[in-house]
């Protein structure tokens, strides 16, 4: 599996929530369109958001990144933030399955 991950550190927690709403849109909205296999938008206390997206594919990932890099180039021009972004191949993961508790 592919992995692309972004880190954007926002200046205050609430530039990150608003990041996180539109970063939620664009990239969920994208999930079907993208081929994406897994999205997670982590946030942390101090402005710190994290954006990990997972491809079956080699080609999928680098179509996604054609298609959706204005995104974070939006997000660059409307908020003062340190951004960085790295590929990476899945080595191991685990999720569990959701399920029903008794």
């Amino acid at each position: 599996m592919y992995s692309k991950i972004y880190n954007l550190k926002f200046t205050s927690i609430t530039e990150a929530k608003n990041g996180v709403s539109f970063l939620s849109e664009e990239i969920g909205g994208a999930i079907l369109e993208s081929n994406i296999a897994s999205l997670s938008i982590l946030l942390d206390k101090e402005g710190l958001v994290v954006v990990t997206i997972r491809f079956d594919t080699l080609e999928d990932m680098n179509q996604f990144v054609k298609r959706k890099f204005e995104v974070f180039d939006s997000l660059k021009m409307s908020f003062s933030l340190r951004y960085s972004e790295r590929s990476a191949v899945a080595v191991y993961t685990f999720d569990r399955e959701a399920s029903s508790v008794a």
